[in-house]
């Protein structure tokens, strides 16, 4: 045997003996405790049985008192009436007196519980009230013995009676506090004898307990010690799973990142070529690569979903909004792609439906409208249809039901079951005519269990397919005037910016003549952001970094600061926060966060550093010309005729 393995067993020996002496002791620990405890409880019997005696003593020695000062009082009362002795009238009365107190102990409640039973006590008791209640009347006193002696023989009358009954009721009570003692005594003895058998009986079964938890933990050692490196090896793995997932969110934020960086030069210039005059076969290819350029973006903004989803960045918010409106710009969007594929379109809502309901209007569209894009894109000929209804669940639950139903091929039962699935399509074939990356319905129906409903689907293969959304029925109130619900123009771009009500009479009359400062560190983007900015009628001035734009702000008024967020030297979240520390009116310029990074962290940061709007990439013409219409100082708005 090895060294090694000999320092092994002796490990192990010494651990069992430890755990022997350890339950050992416990054994006998628990028979100490039992013995300390029948022990106790015969001190407490003990304690209880000498208040019993007590009071039976107390109950004696009352009984003996009242006799004792019954024949007092009689005794100085034939005193009084002899002439041989001289007596003091008021040392009678005093007698009287005490007589009459002692007669109060024998009314006490533990005479009447102990002697109740016995008829003599109650005669007795009421014969002494009588002739107290008589006395009384007389009255006995000083006054009455000095006046009228004559009186005392009458009175001594009365009071002979009372003699034999009150020594009588004395012995009774001696005779049964001593039954009573005895009988105390044998239960006390039978109690303990029953005590003394239980206490014997636990000590063995505590000893029984004992020797069967020494073989359990015998047991419990080794499978222990299986248990320790079965968890040492699933830490480990967990560990390698947690690092592999966050380098998974980061790799995918990183490129999601690194890809919308360059999209926003691509759609940036497709944007301002798209203005200039083209052939129609010119005019094709644009469109031809926009629709790429978008079909790319709509990938991205998937994948930025589930990055979201699996960092833990999902958030709901809850909002009044209501079904008829959503319903119309569900409509409005879905009507170009219906229109190019001759589909008919039908968008309702019940009667039965809230006027207003409660619940998150950003994330409600960006399901629906995953679940048309769908119907639209496989549905060839017939309709595409969106039912608002209000149901009932299985626990009898309200429900917010939405059916999106389609006249296309329908799904058969083998997709469907992994429909719901990452990188899942219904049509996988390498011939397939949709692309896609299969994360629509996957992120759909977590951002629907997020909310607390679900999504489910019914099929058949050449009869359609419907999609039904049920979440719980929540009614809202109505928003306040002036309040506006997020539009169209933020459902077709949910993601570029925070949703500004953005009034009639700036959008009639386009805001231009802006200085605005412009912060980022792409060559391409800076190409891009300056020549929409002149396209819009605004004066740009560019700088690379947070830094760059920082003097040049302290060197030159501007009217509104651009600022991409991740810039080298110092990035934009400082240079907002240094120019909030600007004296004004520099430090309270309208600042637009301009970032790749549209990740929930990045946009919560925004807002602790002072940032006034959030515009994600890629940016459109339009969506900036929005953004600046509404942030612009007012000093740069047209004047209104």
């Amino acid at each position: 045997m090895t060294r090694d393995a000999a320092r092994l067993l002796s490990a192990k020996a010494s651990a069992k003996r430890r755990w022997r002496i350890a339950v050992s002791a416990m054994g006998l620990l628990l028979v100490l405790a039992l013995a300390g405890v029948a022990w106790l409880q015969a001190r407490q019997y003990e304690a209880l049985n000498g208040t019993r005696r007590y009071q039976d003593d107390y109950l004696v020695w009352s009984l003996f008192q009242f006799e004792t000062e019954y024949l007092k009082l009689r005794l100085a009362l034939e005193q009084a009436a002899g002439p041989s002795v001289a007596v003091d009238p008021d040392q009678v009365a005093q007698r009287y007196e005490i007589f009459v107190s002692r007669l109060n102990l024998v009314e006490s409640e533990h005479a009447a519980l102990v002697l109740a039973h016995h008829p003599d006590y109650q005669r007795t008791l009421a014969r002494t009230q009588d002739f107290v209640r008589w006395a009384d009347a007389l009255p006995l006193n000083g006054a009455l013995i000095r006046e009228h002696p004559e009186r005392i023989v009458a009175i001594i009358d009365r009071l002979e009676p009372l003699a034999d009954p009150i020594r009588d009721l004395s012995l009774t009570s001696t005779h049964h506090v001593a039954e009573d003692v005895t009988r105390r005594n044998d239960i006390v003895r039978n109690q303990s004898r029953v005590s003394l058998g239980l206490t014997a009986a636990l000590s063995a079964m505590t000893l029984l307990f004992a020797a069967v938890i020494y073989r359990q933990f015998r047991g419990l050692e080794r499978y222990g010690d299986k248990q320790k490196a079965l968890a040492a090896r699933l830490i480990d793995a967990q560990r390698e799973a947690d690092a592999a997932n966050r380098a998974k969110t980061v790799f995918l934020a990183n490129m999601s990142h690194e890809l919308r960086t360059p999209l926003q030069g691509l759609l940036g210039m497709l944007g301002l070529i798209k203005e200039a005059p083209l052939t129609s076969a010119q005019q094709e290819q644009l469109k031809a690569a926009n629709d790429c350029a978008r079909h790319l973006l709509a990938v991205l903004g998937d994948i930025l979903d589930v990055t979201r989803m699996e960092a833990g960045g999902l958030s709901i918010a809850p909002e009044p909004l209501q079904p008829g409106a959503l319903m119309k710009e569900l409509e409005a969007l879905s009507r170009p792609q219906a229109a190019a594929k001759g589909l008919s379109l039908h968008f309702g809502v019940d009667d039965d439906v809230p006027g207003w309901l409660l619940a998150d209007p950003t994330r409600l569209r960006q399901i629906l409208l995953n679940l048309l894009s769908n119907a639209l894109k496989f549905c060839d000929r017939g309709q595409v249809g969106c039912q608002m209804r209000c149901g009932v669940g299985a626990l009898g639950e309200d429900l917010l039901m939405v059916e999106v139903s389609d006249t296309g091929p329908g799904i058969d039962a083998q997709t469907q079951a992994r429909l719901f699935q990452r990188f899942s399509q219904g049509d996988a074939s390498t011939s397939r005519r949709h692309g896609g990356a299969g994360l629509g319905l996957e992120i759909s129906r977590r951002l629907a269990r997020a909310m607390g409903g679900d999504i489910h689907v019914q099929s058949v293969v050449g009869q359609g397919a419907r999609f039904t959304l049920a979440l719980p029925l929540r009614a809202g109130a109505e928003l306040p005037p002036g309040r506006m619900v997020p539009g169209v123009a933020e459902a077709s771009n949910a993601a570029n910016a925070y949703p500004a009500a953005q009034d009639a009479a700036d959008a009639a009359q386009p805001v231009t003549g802006l200085r605005v400062l412009v912060s980022e560190d792409n060559p391409t983007n800076r190409i891009v952001i300056e020549a929409m900015l002149e396209r819009l009628g605004h004066h740009p001035t560019l700088c690379e970094n947070g830094l760059q734009a920082l003097h040049a702000l302290r060197q030159q008024p501007f009217d509104i600061v651009l600022m991409d967020l991740h810039t080298p030297q110092m990035d934009g979240f400082e240079a907002t926060r240094l120019i909030r520390e600007l004296p004004a009116p520099r430090g309270r310029l309208p600042i637009i966060a301009f970032s790749a990074d549209a990740f929930e962290e990045s946009r919560r940061k925004a807002d602790e550093a002072g940032i006034s709007a959030f515009l994600a990439k890629p940016v459109e013409l339009e969506t900036l010309r929005a953004c600046l219409q509404t942030l612009a100082p007012s000093r740069a708005r047209p004047e209104a005729a």
